[in-house]
């Protein structure tokens, strides 16, 4: 495959006309992974059940605390999130900054101390920046 990455509309067909191999989809999503566009790896990961890839993603989605990329790839993965799991991304968000994923991660295990801690961090934050 070529470095080139498809256009989208070369990715709609690639992923949901054309009967492309596993391996060329694994490809295509890692040739995506590499350019930095993940959540278009997730689509070619998920189209050839490549379990390792969303694995992958999903890891790398803990260590930068993205709960939404995140949940993007827990779905393809058929796994539930317990809340255990739910607290640990988002105290990685929160220690990233990240208060809004913090906030949506605590929420979704329902950790209502951190809820409100978060809230008021973000109150906090948004008057500190408006009197800058």
């Amino acid at each position: 495959m070529s470095k080139k990455l498809p256009s989208y509309r070369e990715k709609q067909r690639i992923l949901y006309i054309d009967h492309r191999s596993e391996r060329d989809l694994i490809a295509y999503g890692d040739a995506f992974l590499e350019a930095g566009k993940i959540s278009d790896a997730v689509e070619f990961y998920q189209r050839a059940n490549y379990t390792a890839g969303l694995e992958k993603i999903r890891d790398m989605a803990e260590q930068s605390g993205d709960v939404m990329l995140f949940q993007q790839v827990m779905k393809p993965l058929k796994q539930t999130v317990s809340d255990e799991a739910w607290n640990e991304i988002g105290k990685r968000a929160l220690d990233l900054k990240k208060y809004s994923f913090a906030l949506h991660a605590f929420e979704n295990s329902n950790n209502i101390t951190m809820v409100e801690e978060i809230k008021t961090t973000m109150i906090s934050k948004g008057n500190e920046q408006l009197h800058e």
